[in-house]
């Protein structure tokens, strides 16, 4: 993509689950660097080339692809409401989030009821109740507020406030267990936030002996010195391995030319390595059967992209496989609601990789995690912060990104 100057200008987008009560994903919001923030850039010479920067961002990107077909939820602020601009984008596949600092005017009201009469889903981002901002809360379907931004007390006098209007409330940065809990006995519908990334550690629970079996795969298929045939026996003896690792070689983002319809010729085509990683994912999902599933899709995710990001890092050739494993097991806490040090006692894994996971280390696979996990929140000084002491090049990131989710839609397609 250009800018105004004929210059190559890259598109930073994130995205961030948004979940119903079931913790089901109903939609991602989109997050933007520099694409976002030049839409009213005075700089950029109007209306026109805001609007080219804006199908552009998802002409590079793919926006189903991005959010997996889901709806988008995207920010919109008074200029580019008045001036229609989500009438842009097809109306099945967004929700259109009106800024908590938008003037309401005649005017805004009269453009955010033609979107409705369009079809368009309208958002109400950050909310905190005011009396004028009734006729949007008459248009819009969702109210979205953060929680962090008030008391408990005050949320719910809020809540209490816009329910005439019949609108879903979707609660934004929940960040424990407790307020996902708490927000959805007090009635939301949907939320927002990386409560599900974190470990519901309750002292003196077991690991089911279920996932203590698939622990003990992950064991055997890290150890260095395991052997290749064993693992392709693995998957050859049974049956569900075997359809998942063809759908998996046979699935678009793989990219093979002809169908493989024998198992031996796949594990061949694949490798050792990545039968490896492959088999790992899948005990993975396997012990997460009771998690939300945007728990595995992240885990596949931040290693794809931890391991691409390894390739740009200056110095000698990083090995990708230590900084995949690092990425996959980066929320194995969270997974199994046990201490990262206890699931890890029975992992062969390299020193380097315990102290990263373990926080013992700040070191270039720490960094590496860190990187990612900003660039998926979306925040942009602290991934500009850890390119910067890893020496990457950030234009690099979109582009790593959009490969990582290739790498999780392949997954899912041998699901």
């Amino acid at each position: 993509m250009t800018n105004n100057q004929g210059e190559i200008q890259n598109i930073y987008i994130a995205r961030q689950p948004i979940f119903r009560r079931t913790t089901k994903v109903f939609a991602y919001e989109l997050l933007f660097r520099s694409g976002y923030e030049n839409f009213t850039d005075p700089k950029l010479n109007g209306e026109s080339t805001t609007s080219r920067v804006m199908i552009n961002s998802f002409l590079v990107m793919g926006l189903r692809r991005l959010t997996e077909g889901k709806r988008a939820f995207i920010n919109f602020n008074n200029p580019m409401l008045i001036k229609q601009y989500p009438a842009l984008l097809p109306r099945e596949d967004i929700v259109v989030e009106i800024l908590e600092d938008v003037i309401v005017t005649p005017e805004l009201i009269s453009s955010c009821r033609r979107l409705v009469d369009m079809g368009y889903m309208l958002a109400l981002d950050d909310f905190i109740y005011k009396p004028e901002f009734d006729p949007l809360l008459k248009l819009s379907r969702i109210v979205k507020f953060d929680i962090r931004a008030m008391s408990m007390s005050e949320l719910a006098r809020d809540v209490e406030k816009v329910t005439p209007f019949n609108v879903k409330l979707l609660a934004e940065k929940v960040e424990t267990r407790e307020e996902f809990a708490a927000t959805r006995e007090m009635g939301f519908h949907f939320f927002q936030g990386y409560f599900f990334c974190k470990p519901e550690i309750i002292t003196g629970r077991e690991i089911p002996p279920s996932k203590v079996q698939y622990l003990q795969l992950l064991r055997m298929i890290q150890d260095e010195n395991y052997n290749f045939r064993k693992i392709a026996d693995l998957i050859a003896h049974n049956v569900s391995l075997s359809v998942k690792l063809l759908r998996y070689v046979n699935s678009a983002a793989i990219g093979l030319r002809t169908k493989v319809k024998s198992l031996q010729t796949a594990i061949a085509l694949i490798g050792e390595l990545n039968i490896r990683k492959w088999l790992s994912l899948i005990m993975l999902s396997l012990m997460a059967e009771e998690k939300p599933q945007e728990l595995i899709k992240l885990s596949i995710e931040r290693a794809g992209f931890c391991s691409r990001i390894s390739a740009d890092l200056p110095g000698k050739k990083q090995d990708d496989g230590v900084f995949f494993i690092v990425g996959m097991f980066s929320l194995l806490d969270v997974l199994l609601d046990q201490p990262m040090e206890v699931i890890l006692k029975d992992l062969n894994l390299a020193d380097d990789v315990l102290d990263c996971l373990l926080g013992r280390s700040k070191g270039i696979l720490f960094q590496t995690l860190a990187l990612v996990k900003a660039y998926e929140r979306g925040d942009w000084d602290n991934m500009e912060h850890w390119a910067g002491h890893l020496e990457v090049d950030t234009e690099k990131l979109p582009g790593y990104f959009d490969e990582a989710l290739k790498e999780v839609r392949a997954f899912y397609l041998g699901d």
